[in-house]
């Protein structure tokens, strides 16, 4: 059995871990948003269409999105659960498709740049999940 200081830690850790995310995403979603031309220029991303521009925007929506949920998620003792495991998913998806694309695509400064900080985000929420996992398992939470 846990501890009540374990059990907390393993809360605030949850929470911080979703609480990093959904910064991250909602920088990410704000840039695609707001500005969508310049935020993908540095990648030699050129959008010539109003419909090109319209999609940027619309996938800072889906990040925005996410940010929506996690936040959610870290404000409920009861959904960190559910919160970490879906950044998780999310994370290594994330990771995997950036991996296949450095095979096929080739190893670009940007895709390694961001592949070292996304490897420690599947780490941390999966980590932070079996934490979490461990702590509804031992107040008889999981089933």
């Amino acid at each position: 059995m846990q501890s009540r200081e374990t059990s907390r830690r393993t809360i605030w850790i949850g929470r911080v871990v979703l609480a990093g995310a959904a910064t991250l995403m909602t920088r990410i979603a704000i840039a695609y948003i707001h500005d969508p031309v310049s935020a993908v220029a540095p990648h030699r991303i050129v959008l010539e269409s109003a419909e090109a521009i319209t999609i940027m925007r619309v996938s800072g929506g889906v990040f925005l999105g996410i940010a929506f949920v996690l936040v959610a998620c870290l404000a409920s003792d009861e959904r960190l659960l559910t919160g970490l495991g879906m950044l998780a998913i999310i994370a290594t998806t994330i990771t995997a498709v950036r991996l296949v694309g450095a095979v096929i695509d080739g190893p670009a400064p940007f895709t390694l740049m961001v592949l070292k900080p996304e490897i420690v985000l599947v780490v941390a929420s999966s980590v932070a999940f079996w934490l979490e996992y461990r702590r509804h398992g031992a107040s008889g939470g999981v089933r």
